[in-house]
């Protein structure tokens, strides 16, 4: 552990340096917080669930919540040696009624929710009692805020325990075994998580003051369709009666191709968009773009369709990127973690797995069962189990179908 806990040493980042005084610094007063200074502070990861981040992870979370997870005793390698829980199981039972006020639906939102903003979510598992003794096993969970939790690191064990601090209420430390921590993989900190939205902060900041400054040109007064030219000096009663004249005759849908006829003297050109104002368009759609490739998430999963001669091609193969790509190792991690974190409780070799979300592979699956079931590869009873369903009793689903056979 003295070897770890040196490479942990290793790892913590360096304390930042203090910048050099600038000269420009005395004399005008700083714009403000410089981008991506939210990086660390989980409370604004949480406050940036906005925009085209929220579609990102709205559909990530809404897709991984869609799927239960397969729960089966792991006695090998092969699918038949995967022996499923019954539904009755203490495991099944949680995952079905988590607490009073929490549907399992919710509780797989709001955990992908938690990991894709802040990299980190926290599961609290009530111990179950019968009176005054306490057991081994958890008899609710609840999602605890991540930004009311302290991980609090230890040399020798590696996590000592979980400070929480619920607002205006004391702080609390929970032993390592009440507290379930999921997390992202990061090469910077071993304790903490580190999320797709922290490493695009910089993309998020500019959508952020792209809409702002949108919302700000609005608020500042429309802009003129047309604009109207002379030589000559006008009087502010003739300028008031043109503007007149022009709002009652060519306003409204049934006057928009209205011819205009001018006073001598005039001349009308339309108000087009400057290359500073085009080139602001197509900064806003970059970092649409931008924030959505972090993520993994094809635009069309957003409801953005910008070619739809494709029809249902476009979304089949958005579809088969977003679950394989986004979705799916992400059940994977969360698989794994919670067979080693929650599975072990109920015994060494219980385990927990999502299926596979991918529409491709769904497919690819049922005709690999068919073709295997009608070669006799492997029995019905196999297939079944590895499906996470209950074998048939009938012992003939046990053995292979041969070829020729009545049946096969």
């Amino acid at each position: 552990m003295r070897v770890l806990s040196s490479l942990f040493k290793a790892l913590r980042p360096a304390p930042p340096k203090p910048a050099p005084p600038k000269v420009a610094g005395l004399f005008a007063p700083a714009y403000g917080p410089a981008a991506g200074w939210w990086q660390s502070d989980p409370a604004e990861q949480i406050r940036n669930f906005r925009s085209w981040v929220y579609a990102a992870v709205n559909a990530i979370a809404q897709e991984a919540a869609k799927h239960r997870p397969l729960l089966y005793r792991n006695t090998g390698q092969a699918d038949h040696e995967l022996t499923p829980l019954p539904h009755t199981h203490p495991l099944a039972r949680l995952l079905d009624r988590p607490n009073p006020w929490l549907t399992p639906w919710e509780l797989w939102y709001l955990t992908v929710v938690y990991l894709e903003l802040t990299g980190n979510c926290f599961w609290y598992v009530a111990p179950q009692s019968v009176g005054d003794t306490r057991l081994g096993t958890p008899g609710e969970i609840w999602l605890i805020p991540t930004p009311w939790v302290t991980v609090l690191p230890d040399a020798r064990e590696f996590v000592k325990g979980y400070r929480v601090t619920a607002p205006g209420a004391a702080a609390e430390t929970f032993g390592p075994d009440e507290v379930i921590h999921l997390k992202y993989p990061n090469p910077l900190d071993p304790h903490l998580g580190l999320s797709p939205l922290q490493a695009n902060a910089l993309a998020v900041d500019a959508n952020t003051e792209l809409l702002r400054a949108r919302v700000q040109t609005f608020q500042n007064g429309p802009r003129p369709g047309v604009v109207l030219r002379t030589e000559q000096t006008l009087t502010d009663q003739t300028v008031a009666r043109l503007e007149d004249k022009i709002q009652a005759k060519f306003a409204g849908r049934d006057n928009w191709h209205r011819p205009l006829i001018l006073e001598q003297g005039l001349a009308a050109s339309p108000w087009t968009l400057t290359p500073a104002e085009m080139d602001f368009l197509n900064s806003s759609r970059m970092t649409r773009d931008e924030i959505l490739a972090v993520f993994r998430v094809p635009a069309p999963i957003t409801g953005v369709v910008e070619n739809m001669g494709l029809g249902a091609d476009i979304w089949f193969g958005a579809r088969v990127m977003f679950c394989e790509g986004a979705v799916q190792p992400k059940l994977d991690l969360i698989g794994q973690c919670l067979t080693r974190d929650l599975g072990r409780r109920y015994g060494p070799d219980v385990a927990m797995s999502f299926p596979d979300c991918s529409p491709r592979h769904a497919d690819q699956r049922r005709k690999d069962d068919e073709t295997d079931a009608r070669l006799g590869l492997r029995t019905v009873n196999e297939i079944r189990r590895g499906r996470g369903l209950e074998p048939y009793p009938d012992s003939r689903f046990d053995r292979p179908f041969q070829l020729g056979e009545p049946g096969a």
